[in-house]
């Protein structure tokens, strides 16, 4: 299948790890679209860099204002509160690497 990459930038007073993010997304994305809807987005963490505050999320081709959503949805992570920001959406991991330099 088809996939789309999103580069999403996380602001916030302390910084997260890849793990954490990830836990969070997974958790979110199940909250709000069940198990269904998660296996349907399939969601994936390509790229989490804690120092730029920046990640590649990719999902299926279909799915990505399911996943903008579920973005926008995020708020806070063990009640440290963040927001995320999508920047760019883009068929190829290529095109969203391009704009992280």
């Amino acid at each position: 299948m088809a996939r789309r990459y999103a580069l999403v930038k996380l602001i916030s007073e302390k910084k997260l790890t890849d793990q954490q993010f990830h836990e969070t997304l997974d958790y979110t994305i199940k909250r709000y679209f069940g198990e269904v809807g998660f296996s349907r987005i399939d969601p994936r963490i390509m790229e989490f860099d804690s120092d730029s505050w920046t990640a590649i999320v990719s999902c299926e081709r279909s799915a990505i204002p399911e996943l903008a959503a579920a973005l926008s949805l995020i708020t806070k992570h063990a009640e440290v509160p963040f927001v995320i920001l999508v920047l760019r959406v883009s068929g190829t991991i290529k095109n969203i690497r391009k704009r992280l330099k």
